[in-house]
């Protein structure tokens, strides 16, 4: 790959496919339906390639909820001006994307935030911010019911014989009786929670509902005698609950913590933690067996219901990524440092994720080492690094059959680490690490080899049950806080920048592990951002908030070019194509490829839309990586050298048309010339061509040649014959040919014609003002034979 990079092209990328909001199951629960601001994400558990979007992404709409019946066959979507989509979702697996069937406002004044459906499918409730619930007949198309109630609507569900259960944010139940005729809608009020009601379920095969609450507590009634069976404890706010098929209850809630109870006596059965975060839904697939639980984080982890094993995690929504990096056999995996405490883990190929809990606040940082790339090192706001090492439990390369777990951690930075950057050798392997408590620490990693993986167990911090490395060196590196590192090729210097605008050179002494000072670098006027060291050469590229980047050669000391082209602050640069290229980043979102030699921008690609704090290269440098503050990961390939085979090929073609043109004409084979040209969509050819026709001793040979035009053909001429007349050296073809055309067409098939009268109108403005052109010559010439002749009869 030494070849200058020109053109690089988006090869595919990780989007956001859940921003908050609800999650349905699909019918065969293979197929997630996820809200994301304005559409919703169809998500294939099966396969990534089957996703797709509902809705316009340009729509300024937003989705309040959606509800899918109970037959899977229909998805119900509410925005926030209360009109509802009702779109069918084809029973064809092969048929992917469902089609609108119909809208209807529903006259809510507020947001409708919760939707439901009966159990046949045919009554449909929604509920608003408005205190109101709607009851809808699908079949007759017409609103039922309108049941005002204390406050804002939280749960709905629909009870046996006809009845229905309405949750209230302050905690209130309303029993309503929907039977059409029924004397008394409001039949019952339950007063039993003084807290958000999340949750209403309908205990199957009973009529019996169960109410969970954010008051730690839940209540079970019974719909036909209106009694409140029992209110039980359960020791924890919960956000949201599901009844498997054992006929025991699941919640989620504050802790993060899957719970099993009995529903009679809310006997806790087991427990497992999903997540770090709080758990907002959970739901339960019966076909699939499976439950989804959606966190805080905006994060969708899959759970076998047997094992209650995550089976699958989907990163809804990454918010702003600090870091990425490719690791593991052949750069299997890839590694995402966010605005979280975990790790997020991707595989390469298939793009499944995994979310890896160690750190206690979010990670900044994550690299590996060149000389072991199952070996994974990330770094955090909780001042920690952690190491990890990438396991694989069987052959296939999915992400079911590797774990990441830690070795051992380093610990003993007083702020956030903000940068790592790892030797490149493992003849004396270390770390250096980067803090905004503005030094610089290096750790020795010759015995990390020795350590064993950590068996961690429990909630408690990853961190301080891990085996801790002792720092060889520490110095104060800056006079504000350090943002980037990295070592040279030989591992005998390292570079740091900070905000105070320096970048300072560190002197390696791999035998005692310690560092010297090597030198600084002045010339930024504001923090640096980045810095890099060339591979094969002794140059360091930094890039700064001053909108440059420089070159520096470090043997001297100096600055040896300042480049320049961005428009604002330049997060991040990489030097590539054996340091005869770099690459950078922007705030703005912007990266750019520039040639070190001419200092000239090869390429500026509109990347992201906001600030680009990662910029990575795979190995070959065929493929990069950027991702930043819109939560966005791109992977670009270098397509130079498919778009020059490209260009090639265009001009081999070009030359060979342009050769089979000449031949044509110049054996006198106009008519062939003439549709050769046509075919080929080529104005300047087919104007040759029939000026040729026109010079021709014969002057029926135009006419010839049009007559012998199809249909399509014809219209092609036409459109040419409107260029043409626009200019007035060439508009006495374009009349010529339009005067044959509505002689020799017949006029149906020129009315037939798509576009003939928009031909039509083009024609007649530049054709009047020809007229006008030419009246004015022949007025000047019948003025100047005048006075010719009267000049010679004076004479």
């Amino acid at each position: 790959m030494g070849e200058p990079i020109r053109e690089i092209a988006t090869k595919r990328s990780v989007e956001a496919v859940y921003t908050g909001g609800s999650v349905r199951w699909s019918a065969n629960g293979q197929k997630l339906f996820s809200t994301c601001t304005n559409v919703v994400k169809v998500i294939d558990l099966q396969d990534t390639n089957g996703n797709y979007t509902i809705g316009d992404p340009e729509d300024e709409l937003r989705i309040t909820c959606t509800a899918v019946d109970k037959n899977r066959n229909r998805l119900l979507i509410a925005y926030n001006n209360q009109v509802i989509r009702e779109y069918s979702i084809p029973l064809d697996p092969v048929q992917n994307k469902p089609e609108l069937a119909r809208s209807w406002k529903t006259m809510h004044s507020a947001p409708i935030l919760v939707m439901e459906f009966s159990e046949d499918g045919n009554l449909l409730a929604t509920g608003a911010a408005d205190h109101v619930v709607k009851v809808w007949n699908l079949t007759e198309q017409q609103c039922t019911h309108t049941l005002k109630g204390p406050s804002v609507v939280s749960a709905i569900v629909f009870g046996k014989n006809e009845k229905l259960v309405v949750g209230y944010i302050e905690g209130q139940l309303n029993l309503y009786n929907i039977m059409r005729g029924a004397p008394k809608k409001l039949v019952n009020e339950w007063q039993n929670h003084n807290s958000h009601i999340t949750a209403l379920l309908q205990i199957p095969e009973s009529r019996v509902v169960v109410a969970l609450s954010r008051d730690q507590t839940m209540s079970l009634h019974e719909t036909e005698t209106h009694e409140t069976l029992k209110v039980l404890p359960l020791y924890e706010s919960i956000e949201s609950g599901a009844i498997g098929h054992n006929g025991n209850l699941f919640t989620v809630g504050e802790e993060g913590v899957l719970k099993e109870w009995v529903i009679d006596t809310a006997k806790l059965l087991m427990k497992k933690r999903v997540t770090s975060s709080q758990i907002d839904q959970l739901s339960y697939d019966m076909v699939s067996n499976r439950f989804l639980a959606v966190s805080a984080e905006q994060n969708l982890i899959v759970l076998d219901f047997q094992s209650l094993k995550i089976t699958r995690q989907i990163v809804g929504f990454h918010d702003e990524i600090y870091s990425c990096c490719l690791f593991g056999s052949k750069e299997s995996h890839m590694a995402v440092a966010s605005n979280t405490s975990e790790i997020r883990i991707y595989n390469t190929k298939t793009l499944d994720c995994q979310l890896i809990r160690g750190h206690s606040e979010s990670v900044l940082s994550v690299v590996s080492p060149k000389w072991d790339t199952s070996i994974l090192i990330s770094c955090s706001k909780d001042n920690s690094i952690i190491f990890w090492r990438l396991h694989n439990l069987n052959q296939d390369s999915d992400v079911t059959s590797t774990s990441l777990v830690p070795i051992c951690a380093a610990t003993g930075h007083a702020n956030s680490v903000t940068a790592l950057a790892v030797s490149n050798t493992a003849k004396a392997p270390f770390l250096a690490s980067v803090s905004t408590d503005c030094t610089i620490k290096l750790w020795d990693l010759r015995e990390l080899a020795k350590m064993k993986v950590t068996e961690v167990t429990g909630d408690g911090e990853i961190v301080d049950s891990l085996p801790k490395l002792t720092c060889s060196s520490t110095m104060v590196a800056h006079g504000k806080d350090v943002n980037c590192v990295d070592v040279s090729e030989s591992d005998a210097l390292i570079a740091t920048g900070g905000m105070d605008k320096l970048v300072k050179l560190w002197q390696l002494d791999t035998n005692r592990m310690q560092l010297g000072i090597g030198g600084t670098l002045t010339g930024h006027r504001r923090g640096v951002g980045d810095v890099k060291f060339a591979r094969s050469s002794h140059k360091l590229a930094s890039c700064s908030g001053d909108m440059t980047v420089k070159i520096w050669n470090v043997s001297e000391k100096n600055c040896v070019q300042t480049i320049t082209g961005h428009t604002c602050a330049v997060f991040r640069v990489l030097f590539v194509r054996n340091d005869t290229q770099i690459i950078s980043a922007d705030s703005a979102g912007i990266v750019k490829i520039w040639t070190i030699k001419t200092a000239e921008c090869e390429t500026s690609v509109d990347a992201h839309t906001d600030k680009v704090w990662s910029l990575a290269s795979n190995d070959e440098e065929s493929e990069f990586v950027t991702a930043g503050t819109d939560g966005r990961i791109v992977f670009w390939k270098d397509i130079t050298e498919e778009k020059q085979k490209v260009e090639d090929e265009k001009r081999r073609e070009a030359i060979e048309q342009d050769q089979t043109l000449t031949n044509l004409l110049s054996q006198k084979r106009y008519k062939e010339a003439l549709v050769f040209a046509l075919t080929l969509a080529k104005p300047y050819c087919a104007f040759k061509v029939i000026s040729a026709l026109i010079s021709d001793e014969s002057e029926e040979e135009l006419g010839l040649a049009i007559s012998r035009l199809d249909t399509r053909q014809t219209e092609i001429l036409l459109q040419f014959c409107v260029k043409w007349n626009t200019n007035s050296r060439t508009s006495h073809v374009a009349q010529r040919v339009f005067f044959e055309i509505i002689h020799l067409v017949n006029p149906d098939d020129l009315i037939g014609m798509p576009n003939a009268f928009s031909y039509i109108e083009s024609l007649l403005p530049y054709t009047q003002r020809h007229m006008d052109r030419l009246d004015r010559a022949r007025q000047d010439v019948s003025l100047f034979d005048f006075v010719w002749k009267q000049m010679r009869s004076v004479v």
